[in-house]
């Protein structure tokens, strides 16, 4: 579910799924693509803040127990479309984006995050990928934490699965700001309007360009884990 609110020329829209830590189900897929794309044809919409409800977590990732009914193998393929349709949605959104995390982002939680153009991270909330722990290869994770981090960063998060706490993420690049809790909606809500102040056409065209590749690597690094699965014999 998404929640839908204007500040202003802002739109913030909020994963409201508290009750299951914010975890990412097809409804909140299909419901955040379709609020991107209508923001994007909205001449009242300047910019997004990509929030959550909660104080348990801006996302935990996921929604392990959707498609129960289907083999393990078939229900990863489908959770992996559905974040790669949202990952594009983000990355191909022309207005300026900002996440403002309240709490954990986790895996795909943190791949949305990673997604916007800014990240406004609260004291006490950290950024993790423990997928390679559990034995699932998350190379979308990858491509999108390359783009901020260094090597060692990549290999710390990545491929450790080490937590990185919101002081030292601002520290290493994955965030653009770590601030108070108490005022992380007004410095998101300002950095927003900071970025909405930029011309719109100027905007776009500078963020079509330095996204480009990125959607190219997405989309590869989607059919990377995908081929990976396949040949995965615990499948």
């Amino acid at each position: 579910m998404i929640e839908t609110a204007m500040q202003s020329s802002v739109l913030w829209l909020t994963i409201a799924r508290p009750q299951a830590a914010n975890a990412l189900d097809a409804a909140t897929h299909e419901a955040l693509v379709a609020a991107l794309k209508d923001a994007a044809q909205g001449p009242q919409v300047e910019a997004v803040v990509l929030a959550a409800a909660g104080i348990k977590a801006y996302s935990a990732g996921a929604d392990l127990s959707e498609f129960s009914e289907l083999p393990a193998g078939c229900a990863a393929l489908r959770r992996r479309e559905l974040l790669l349709q949202t990952i594009e949605a983000l990355l191909a959104f022309g207005k300026p984006t900002v996440a403002a995390v309240q709490a954990p982002a986790i895996g795909a939680g943190a791949m949305l995050a990673l997604a916007c153009d800014r990240i406004v991270m609260a004291e006490g909330a950290w950024m993790g990928f423990p997928e390679a722990k559990y034995g699932m290869p998350s190379p979308m994770g990858a491509a999108l934490l390359a783009r901020r981090a260094s090597w060692q960063v990549l290999q710390r998060v990545l491929q450790a699965g080490e937590r990185c706490a919101a002081a030292d993420a601002a520290q290493a690049g994955l965030v653009d700001e770590c601030v108070a809790a108490d005022v992380l909606s007004a410095r998101s809500q300002a950095r927003a309007a900071e970025l909405a102040a930029i011309p719109s056409h100027a905007y776009a065209a500078n963020k079509a360009w330095l996204n480009r590749e990125l959607i190219r690597d997405i989309a590869e690094a989607a059919a990377h884990a995908t081929a990976h699965q396949a040949a995965d014999p615990s499948n």
